[in-house]
């Protein structure tokens, strides 16, 4: 059964809103993270101050709250076992922003993973979000 063309404009909205929010918020965290004091040569109280004052970490935050409000509005339409699969495009784009924006090196293991990962979406894409049990 084919979802409706308005639900499924729906859900690519909403998977391409997780799936950015999820992988640019953790990129500003890292950015941000990398900017903090040592923890061992700090003070909790200049810690906290530290994390609180920084930009960086502040954008990342934001844009993992939106992440969460977009995962949380799909679970209202769609299974769990739909929306997380679909969703991990995040740990793909994830891992190419922190090669070109963060210089991260990442090995051919980890590029192997990347590409199983996006198998398995392109896979889970290709069902309707909510299983009717049809094939059971």
């Amino acid at each position: 059964m084919q979802a409706e063309p308005k639900s499924e404009l729906k859900n690519r909205i909403f998977i391409a809103i997780v799936v950015l929010t999820n992988a640019a918020g953790n990129v500003l965290l890292a950015v941000g993270m990398k900017q903090m004091p040592d923890f061992d040569n700090t003070s909790v109280m200049g810690y906290t101050a530290s994390l609180f004052t920084n930009l960086w970490i502040f954008f990342g935050i934001a844009l993992l709250v939106v992440w969460m409000v977009a995962q949380l509005s799909m679970f209202t339409w769609a299974d769990l076992t739909y929306v997380l699969p679909v969703t991990a495009g995040g740990y793909v784009l994830t891992a190419i922003l922190g090669k070109f924006f963060l210089g991260e090196t990442v090995s051919i293991a980890r590029w192997l993973g990347i590409a199983l990962i996006s198998f398995g979406v392109v896979l889970v894409s290709e069902t309707p979000p909510h299983d009717t049990g049809d094939d059971q």
